[in-house]
């Protein structure tokens, strides 16, 4: 799909393949090319969780109130209900940005299966791009000084600096009376549950668990630089994932009816592409594959 990364299978269909045959198949195929595209398999809920389990333990997932599936290992994510209503939101909006699935936990996931029941013909794409072309781009100064350093990756802190909700961003022009007060509560809050729960951290330049090869594992979940003064661990974390990727370290999927899409998450970034939420149904189901 690109020179250096991502492969479409073809002559293949999923859904008669056993789990037993599934695993090394699949295992191989993504450690060689991180993103595996197939066309026209349209999967139901338990033959994708049982592609998903060829390859490891899924995720509980959590569920988007108007498209709910009652198995745990599923999720939608929908701007319609079950019915085509618009909703009016986007299902994840925070997926818009470059991120890594799971890497907010102390084992990051192993892999994300998509399968594709309804798309927009033009918009909605999704974007990859490669960790280890990432990492091989910069010079050799930057990949040991980078090599020091670890990130904390938490949820709520970064989508917090994004939106202006750390004390140091607060205006008193902007945040007055109850809206101060309300911010200082949820602040607290947050900061009661980090301690409590306590950080998650990797390496910025971490070594893939299987291939070995080094990655700059970074993404919007990673909020800031362990060790350095708050603030400024924060903007060092922000300059380190503003790094400039290559275009041809990126790999745009231009989404059809029945694509399934399978990448290794501890290899590639991704995000959702902007579509018309009032106007354009987009309808994927997701499967995570639990790091081990």
């Amino acid at each position: 799909m690109t020179s250096e990364f991502g492969v479409e299978i073809t002559g293949v269909d999923l859904t008669q393949m056993s789990q037993e045959s599934m695993q090394p198949f699949l295992k191989r195929f993504l450690l060689d090319h991180q993103v595996l595209l197939f066309r026209d398999q349209l999967l139901d809920e338990t033959q994708q969780v049982r592609l998903a389990q060829s390859l490891g333990p899924c995720r509980k997932m959590w569920q988007i109130d108007h498209y709910v599936s009652d198995n745990e290992f599923v999720q939608y994510l929908s701007n319609v209900d079950r019915q085509g209503r618009f909703v009016g939101s986007h299902p994840d909006p925070h997926s818009t940005c470059w991120h890594v699935d799971g890497s907010h936990t102390h084992v990051p996931s192993k892999a994300t299966i998509l399968n594709a029941l309804q798309v927009p013909p033009n918009s909605g794409h999704t974007m990859f791009a490669s960790l280890y072309q990432i990492y091989d781009s910069l010079d050799d100064e930057t990949k040991i000084q980078l090599a020091k350093h670890e990130a904390e990756h938490h949820i709520e802190f970064r989508r917090a600096r994004r939106n202006g909700r750390l004390p140091w961003q607060w205006s008193l022009a902007k945040h007055r009376g109850a809206s101060l007060t309300s911010q200082l509560k949820w602040w607290m809050s947050t900061i009661k549950r980090r301690w409590q729960d306590g950080g998650v951290f990797h390496p910025i330049v971490r070594h893939h668990t299987e291939t070995g090869r080094p990655v700059l594992f970074i993404g919007d979940h990673a909020w800031r630089v362990r060790g350095k003064f708050l603030p400024l661990g924060i903007k060092l974390m922000q300059q380190i994932n503003s790094i400039e990727i290559d275009p041809l370290a990126i790999y745009t999927h231009h989404w059809a009816k029945g694509d399934l899409l399978i990448w290794d998450n501890t290899s590639v970034l991704h995000r959702a592409g902007e579509y018309d939420l009032h106007n354009e149904a987009r309808v994927l189901r997701r499967c995570v594959v639990e790091g081990v």
